[in-house]
């Protein structure tokens, strides 16, 4: 009986062992798709550097007039040159480096100065992120505590940490909206990137846009040319000797999400 017993009990065992695993489960499925996704969109390579021109549209604290057709100059996370005309005649200079802001006014001949988080630059061009931010290449860091839903505007990740929702375009893989929220679910900042075109093998949008309600901010700008990984040897203000050096207006206090 003893035998028969444990011979039972490995037949049990055995059939028990044999069984197929569960299927995942809504939780295990959400997961895998979110990872999926990461990987699609961390898949296009970020560049070292950018060259640019377009037509710049800029309504904020720094600068609210006409169109400008704007350069830009751009190393990774070190310094980022703008050059502005207007009717076909330089305007100014903007550079921004890791720690302050110039702003060159040529018709002037005033050197406006102050350090590069300054509340007036919009978060567009914030220099730990202006790559990114410039050539839509945003994208989620952890995925912890996002959730992915499916619109008739694409796939949407919703970072419920940074309070960001994500909107993605799945036939480039590519970020086309991305919006900060407050605690209380108003908008802070708003980045758009629209017109996907091939650069090689990459895509990138011919026009951003950011917006900032708070701060009454919108910027739009417009490639016409665009080129990366160019070397940049030097970004210069090429300033006369008589340029009058004046700080720029206080801050006022300022939310920027991104």
């Amino acid at each position: 009986m003893r035998v028969f017993a444990l011979f039972t009990a490995l037949m049990i065992a055995g059939c028990a062992s044999s069984r197929p695993s569960p299927p995942p489960t809504d939780r295990e499925n959400t997961v895998l798709e979110i990872s999926s996704v990461m990987d699609s969109i961390w898949a296009h390579p970020l560049p070292t550097s950018v060259r640019a021109n377009g037509n710049l549209s800029m309504k904020t604290p720094l600068y609210s007039g006409p169109t400008m057709n704007t350069e830009i100059s751009h190393r990774k996370a070190d310094s980022l040159l703008m050059v502005f005309r207007l009717f076909g005649v330089e305007a100014g200079r903007m550079l921004i480096t890791q720690d302050s802001i110039f702003l060159y006014d040529r018709f002037r001949k005033t050197l406006n100065t102050g350090s590069s988080n300054h509340a007036y630059l919009p978060a567009l061009l914030s220099i730990d992120h202006a790559m990114e931010q410039m050539l839509g290449l945003v994208r989620p860091v952890d995925q912890t505590g996002l959730q992915l839903k499916t619109t008739h505007s694409g796939l949407i990740l919703e970072d419920s940490l940074l309070l960001r929702t994500y909107t993605i375009d799945p036939e480039y893989w590519r970020i086309i909206h991305m919006a900060q929220m407050d605690t209380s679910g108003t908008l802070i900042d708003a980045l758009y990137f629209n017109d996907f075109f091939s650069l090689g093998e990459s895509y990138f949008p011919r026009q951003v846009i950011y917006r900032n309600p708070n701060q009454k901010m919108n910027v739009i700008m417009s490639y016409r040319f665009l080129s990366v990984n160019d070397p940049i040897t030097s970004m210069s203000l090429n300033l006369p000797a008589d340029v009058e050096r004046v700080p720029l207006p206080e801050e006022h206090s300022a939310q920027t999400g991104f």
